[in-house]
Parts: structure tokens; sequence; C-alpha cells
């Protein structure tokens, strides 16, 4: 091979993997841009949903909305602040802001209170069929171990409530 062809091969090489690797961080910065822009939709909409059960705890003629038959107004401004409680760990957990472990932590302690096991039981399924993301489906099965763990737990210690006073 002559050394001019060998020349323009070897040029012709150098120019093909710029042109590629070129258009690989081009694709990648695009797909940063969508996730990034994604996160910030989720934050928007977060946002307002979080306002929405703020304005709703506090002004009682929202509570009818929420309310379901024989729920009292406290058992509706209860549920509405939890449900604040467990957007916010969600939203979290979707956005990869906390690790796995603080998740599990998070929820271990939402579910320590009787307030969230009421309001998981009662609203699982609901959330279960709205959001059907990898991350949404993690997280309520994290929520679903935490709830019997602590279930289990509450239970135990009425049983030792109960042999004590009798």
């Amino acid at each position: 091979m002559k050394p001019s062809t060998a020349i323009l091969v070897a040029a012709a090489a150098v120019a093909t993997v710029t042109t590629l690797s070129a258009e690989r961080r081009h694709r990648e910065t695009i797909r940063l841009a969508k996730e990034q822009h994604r996160q910030r939709l989720e934050l928007g909409v977060a946002g307002l949903h979080q306002q929405l059960l703020a304005d709703a705890a506090a002004d009682s003629e929202q509570w009818e909305i929420w309310g379901k038959g024989e729920r009292t107004p406290e058992d509706t401004r209860r549920t509405i602040k939890v449900n604040r409680q467990v957007c916010l760990t969600q939203l979290t957990h979707t956005l990869e802001l906390v690790s796995r472990d603080e998740l599990l932590v998070r929820a271990r302690a939402l579910m320590e209170r009787p307030a969230v096991r009421k309001f998981w039981t009662e609203t699982r399924d609901f959330r279960s069929r709205e959001t059907q993301t990898p991350e949404s489906s993690e997280f309520i099965s994290v929520l679903d171990r935490e709830l019997a763990a602590a279930t289990r737990k509450a239970d135990a210690a009425d049983e030792v409530a109960v042999e004590v006073s009798s």
C-alpha cells in the first residue's frame, strides 16, 4: 500500500471514530436532558399535589370530597396528612434522592404509626393501579413488607398488653 493511501485510510478511520464518539455523546446528552426534564415535570406536579393536599387538610369544605361515608372530619384530615407523607417518600424514591436503605428506614418509620398503617391498608390497591413504573412497584413492595412487619410487631405488643392486664 502506498504511503498516501495508508494516510487516507488512517484519516478516514480517525474521522469515523471521532464522528461515532461525538454521535454517542450527543445521544447521551439528549437522554440526560430528557431525564432532567421528566424530573422537573414530576417535581412540579408533586408540588401541586402537595399544595392541593395542604389546602384540603386545612379547608373543612374540601373534606367532603376526601371523606368516605363514615369518616369523620378529623379522620379525613389525618388521612390527607398521611397521604402527603407517603407521597413525599415515594417522590424522593422515584427521583433517586434516597438510597434503597434510606427508603427502608423511612418506610419502617412511617409504618410504626397506626394512622399510616390504616391509610396504606385502605389505599394501597388504588396506588398500585394508579402507578405502574418499576420505581412505584418497588416502593409499594417496600411499604407492603414494612406494613406486614409493623402489623406483626403491633399485634405482638397488643398480646403482651392483654396478658399483662389479665
